[in-house]
């Protein structure tokens, strides 16, 4: 009987320091590689005067250790532009036309409960239009949530930036499904 007792507080104490020990080892670093389909709708009047939604898709990776975690990510979304590009009541493009925009951003992701996550990240939106001639590269940011189960996530995001060939600031709300691997 007492030799049970000896082991028992033997392996009691064992897997104290076991947990005590790796409480303190380093975190091991987690990857993730994500890719997301992409519904834009302006959010701003003078965006909604141009145009009435985007469609597109974003693919990134990012690295972090635990819950908190680097991105980058590249993509491309293009908008519909169905009656030209009026600014202020002025005819810039009488046809209608398409809206590329690039996004080239770097960011970070926390997740916080429950696969619940918080993201945000700024970069630079390279725009082409497919008619106009104006084209041009402009700061952009974003900022948003999401959910992740398993491989699949949703989000939404708000992001922001100039419009090339024009004063206007083209603000929308970005609705993202797709899937992402964290390793």
């Amino acid at each position: 009987m007492r030799k049970i007792l000896q082991i028992s507080v033997l392996l009691l104490a064992a897997n104290l320091i076991l947990i005590s020990l790796s409480a303190q080892l380093p975190k091991l670093p987690k990857a993730l590689v994500f890719g997301n389909v992409t519904y834009a709708t302006p959010s701003n009047a003078d965006f909604k005067n141009i145009s009435n939604h985007g469609l597109g898709y974003e693919l990134g990776a990012g690295i972090g250790l635990g819950k908190t975690i680097l991105t980058g990510s590249v993509g491309q979304i293009s908008y519909n532009i169905p009656n030209g590009i009026y600014v202020n009541g002025t005819v810039v493009s009488s046809q209608p036309d398409h809206l590329k925009v690039t996004p080239l951003k770097i960011g970070i992701r926390k997740y916080l409960i429950a696969g619940l996550f918080l993201s945000g990240g700024l970069g630079v939106a390279i725009q082409k239009y497919d008619k106009y001639s104006a084209t041009g590269s402009n700061f952009l940011y974003e900022a948003g949530a999401g959910f992740k189960l398993g491989f699949f996530e949703v989000g939404a995001a708000y992001t922001g930036y100039k419009l090339a060939g024009t004063s206007v600031n083209a603000s929308s709300l970005l609705v993202k499904a797709g899937l992402a691997v964290k390793l």
